[in-house]
């Protein structure tokens, strides 16, 4: 081989060796790139929403509650900020909250004076996908009125139909921080409350008058309440039909208001199996629901006397045109041309 033939060769070798090492430089720093950003990759993508449902202040002890809202997000825990507005202290919790679930925490305070604390702030804790953890930014905030405090939390109440129990660590609707400073002494509202709901209670800004005492029977009565829920001022749900005694069994609580049920009326086409007939079906009967659950009543002639219980109520599939019913039982006595009606309960279809 001549000296120029060997020259090239050469030549070739060492071109492609620094091509070769030119690769790994580029691969190794698109590498290093990737890596450390796929670290965070999801975080942006997923938010986790915590928000304040009430605080309250005991001494030096910081009661935070707290609930997250429905969203994805791979959280690890939370820190809480509480200030005095110049000041502050950070508490980190090292447990996550599921969707929708809500907990409360206490704090200690160090070195703020409790008196002088002004609102407490919230952030989660995310986890990347490397394992560190990552805080997130704050997603709310909470004013103590006052600093300590004044007005009731939103959670709790006594039994249902009893009054509020001083000294039962929940400020329930009727207490206030003068009634029952154990209880609402030092709870908060979100906000300042001003005019026309200057007062803080259960957690809500409310009108002066609204601890005044009154009957749940009064609160229905003066909303036009028959039936169902309703709110007073105070911001306490009342059950109106406990405390009236709701609708009857041949009405339905509609906007709180009792309206007379309205049987779903059909005839039978065919029954079978013969002599058992505990399948029917009928040409008139509605299509656009299903009323499994519901009670058949037969009118009279029917020799079918029982309120029965419809076990399968089956829609027609084209070019069928008839519902099925399935009724629970072992034998009926219905015919064809037996007129029948449809109701939400026994207690109705017997009425």
């Amino acid at each position: 081989m001549s000296k120029k033939g060997l020259s090239d060769v050469v030549t070739t070798v060492i071109i492609i060796l620094l091509s070769l090492v030119a690769i790994g430089v580029v691969w190794f720093v698109v590498q290093n790139i990737i890596s450390s950003g796929s670290d965070s990759i999801g975080i942006d993508q997923f938010s986790v929403d915590i928000n304040f449902l009430r605080a309250s202040i005991n001494g030096n002890d910081v009661n935070l509650t707290v609930k997250r809202s429905a969203g994805r997000g791979d959280m690890g825990g939370m820190k809480f900020i509480v200030t005095d507005g110049l000041a502050s202290e950070e508490f980190t919790i090292n447990e996550a909250l599921t969707e929708l679930q809500e907990k409360t925490y206490t704090v200690t305070l160090i070195s703020l004076v409790p008196t002088e604390v002004t609102m407490a702030s919230v952030a989660p804790i995310y986890v990347q996908n490397n394992g560190a953890d990552l805080l997130g930014e704050v997603t709310d905030t909470i004013i103590f009125v006052g600093g300590s405090g004044g007005g009731g939390g939103p959670g709790g109440g006594g039994e249902p139909g009893g009054g509020a129990v001083c000294g039962n660590a929940v400020c329930e609707s009727g207490e206030t921080e003068a009634s029952c400073p154990a209880d609402c002494g030092s709870a908060s509202c979100v906000h300042a409350c001003e005019e026309p709901t200057p007062i803080c209670n259960n957690g809500l800004c409310v009108p002066e008058d609204c601890t005044e005492t009154r009957t749940d029977s009064g609160v229905c009565s003066d909303a036009g309440a028959f039936c169902g829920n309703v709110q007073d001022i105070c911001g306490d749900m009342v059950d109106c039909t406990a405390a009236i005694g709701g609708c009857t069994v041949l009405e339905q609580c509609v906007s709180n208001q009792c309206v007379p049920l309205v049987a779903i009326s059909g005839t039978v086409y065919t029954v079978w199996p013969e002599g058992v007939g505990i399948y029917i079906d009928s040409e008139d009967l509605p299509t656009d629901n299903v009323y499994s659950g519901y009670y058949a009543k037969f009118l009279s002639p029917s020799q079918e006397s029982e309120c029965l219980l419809v076990a399968d109520y089956v829609l027609p599939q084209p070019p069928q045109e008839r519902v099925i019913i399935r009724l629970e039982a072992t034998q009926t006595s219905v015919a064809a041309n037996d007129a029948m009606e449809l109701w939400p309960s026994f207690a109705s279809c017997s009425a």
